[in-house]
């Protein structure tokens, strides 16, 4: 008889962070899901001698080196949280590169058609509580809400201001006036992504965290993906990994670490800490810009 394997392995998917929300999956079968394109390249801001102070946050938390939107494998799918400007710059050129489908929040999508001038037909709308069935996986999306640290801070805009018809949004090379920004504070939606293989990955970021967990209990997902709020204390974020039930969890908008010189893989190294403290297996993930990971379920000797 020949020698027993020592090891075997199935790919789950292939992943990699870019920016912000910004990650590329390659399922199994080589289709491409983007969520929330962004990017924002350095190279904009030099030889400026003098920056206002949203150019200066936009160059020290947002912008990046070392990529381009020449570099993404594909985007059959295009799929958005919500449409503000850092997460959603490069729908135009993704689209017009590989004519993929834009999965949207509903009342987003011919703003977004206008401001991109893509086909009204690329676009696909989505609302919370239902599941759609595409031919490559199985989208549920449940409701979201964004982020209201504006609030929290005292910070605000009506309106009546004219600046909410560009505000947060020039400045990522968006198309003004434009009503994305207000539609993007309004409109949000978390979602979780069923592989024809069953892996199921979660997407959620803003607030109403525990709400979602309620939409997951029954789901218990794989992978996690989950926007890393800046006043989240490792603590916390490890008891949202266990609420949630998943094996992985990977942060989304964690660029906002670069406010304050956070070190984030000290942060996770933390998290993972709570998590073996409270016995479980569970593990939060800091993933390099632009390297890719394969995730996968293996079988290995002891």
């Amino acid at each position: 008889m020949s020698e027993y394997l020592t090891t075997i392995s199935s790919q789950t998917l292939r992943i990699r962070w870019i920016s912000v929300q910004c990650y590329e999956i390659v399922l199994p079968n080589g289709k491409v899901i983007v969520t929330d394109p962004f990017y924002l390249d350095a190279a904009k801001y030099e030889g400026m001698a003098e920056l206002t102070k949203s150019q200066k946050m936009e160059r020290d938390v947002y912008s990046q080196t070392g990529f381009s939107a020449d570099e993404f494998t594909g985007a059959d799918y295009i799929l958005l949280n919500h449409v503000h400007g850092d997460h959603c710059n490069l729908v135009g050129q993704l689209w017009n590169k590989f004519y993929g489908r834009i999965l949207c929040p509903a009342e987003c999508c011919a703003e977004m058609a206008r401001v991109f001038d893509i086909p009204h037909g690329a676009f696909y709308p989505l609302y919370p509580g239902n599941t759609y069935y595409f031919d490559d996986f199985t989208l549920k999306t449940y409701p979201g809400a964004h982020d209201n640290r504006s609030f929290r801070e005292g910070r605000f805009r009506r309106p009546s201001d004219p600046r909410i018809m560009t505000g947060g949004l020039e400045g990522f090379g968006i198309p003004c006036p434009t009503e994305l920004g207000l539609l993007g504070s309004i409109f949000n939606l978390n979602y979780m992504i069923e592989t024809q293989q069953n892996f199921k990955i979660d997407f959620s970021a803003g607030r109403d965290y525990e709400e979602h967990v309620r939409h997951m209990t029954e789901e218990k997902p794989n992978l996690m993906l989950r926007h890393r709020i800046r006043t989240y204390t490792p603590e916390y974020c490890a008891q949202q990994i266990m609420d949630m039930g998943a094996q992985l969890m990977m942060p989304l908008h964690h660029n906002n670490a670069r406010a304050s010189g956070e070190d984030l893989n000290e942060y996770f190294r933390r998290v993972n800490e709570v998590l073996a403290a409270n016995g479980s297996p569970a593990r939060a993930f800091n993933p390099e810009p632009y390297r890719w990971y394969q995730l996968q379920m293996s079988l290995v000797a002891e």
